[in-house]
C-alpha cells in the first residue's frame, strides 16, 4: 500500500510541475472551465457520470472568479458542492499544491487529513514563476479522483495547443524614437 500510494503521490507531483501554463488570462480561463464541461459532458454521454453532476470554477488566488458552472444530474449538485469548492480552493491555496497531492501526501505520512484534503482542485502555474500559483481550477461532485482526472486530462490536452503570442515570444514591435520635443533637465 504504502509504494502505490508513494507512487500516486508521485505521479501529483510531477502532473502538476509538468501541467504549466505558458501565460493565463480571463479569455484562457474561460476556455479551459469550457472544456472540462465539455470532457465532462462527453463522458457522461458514453456512459460514465450517469446520475452525477459536478460544479467547475476556476478563479485567481486573489478571490476573482474567472469562470464557475453547474453541469450533469441537477439532483446531484447542491450548495455543499460550492463549499466544497472553497475548501478545495483554501487547501490549494495554503499548500501550493493540488488538494488530491495534499490529501494523499498526508496519507502517506500518516498525519491527519485536513478536511478538504481531497482531489479536485488544482493549482495554475505560470512555467518559470516558481513563487506561487496563480489561479485554481476545482472540481467538485465526483469521486475525488475523478474530479482530479478531469481537470489533469482537460489540461493535458489544451496546454499543447496553446499558441505563442508576440509579446509573450518577446517579438515586440520597434518602440519608437522618443519625441524630439522631449529633453531631460536638471
Amino acid at each position: 500500500m504504502s509504494s502505490d500510494l508513494q507512487s500516486l503521490v508521485d505521479t501529483i507531483s510531477e502532473q502538476e510541475e509538468s501541467l504549466r501554463f505558458p501565460y493565463f488570462s480571463s479569455d484562457i480561463a474561460w476556455e479551459v472551465g469550457s472544456a472540462v464541461r465539455e470532457r465532462f459532458m462527453n463522458a457522461r454521454s458514453q456512459g460514465r457520470f450517469e446520475k452525477q453532476g459536478c460544479v467547475i470554477q476556476i478563479s485567481t488566488f486573489t478571490g476573482q472568479t474567472l469562470f464557475a458552472a453547474a453541469v450533469g444530474d441537477e439532483s446531484a449538485i447542491g450548495p455543499v458542492n460550492w463549499k466544497w469548492v472553497e475548501g478545495k480552493k483554501d487547501v490549494a491555496r495554503n499548500w501550493n499544491h493540488s488538494s488530491f497531492y495534499v490529501g494523499q501526501h498526508a496519507i502517506l505520512k500518516g498525519w491527519e487529513r485536513e478536511q478538504y484534503a481531497f482531489g479536485g482542485g488544482f493549482p495554475i502555474w505560470i512555467k518559470g514563476c516558481p513563487s506561487a500559483p496563480l489561479a485554481i481550477i476545482v472540481v467538485s461532485g465526483l469521486a475525488e479522483e475523478d474530479d482530479h482526472q478531469l481537470i489533469v486530462d482537460t489540461l493535458s490536452d489544451y496546454l499543447p495547443r496553446m499558441k505563442p503570442v508576440a509579446w509573450r515570444t518577446g517579438r515586440l514591435p520597434p518602440i519608437g524614437r522618443k519625441p524630439s520635443n522631449h529633453t531631460l533637465t536638471r
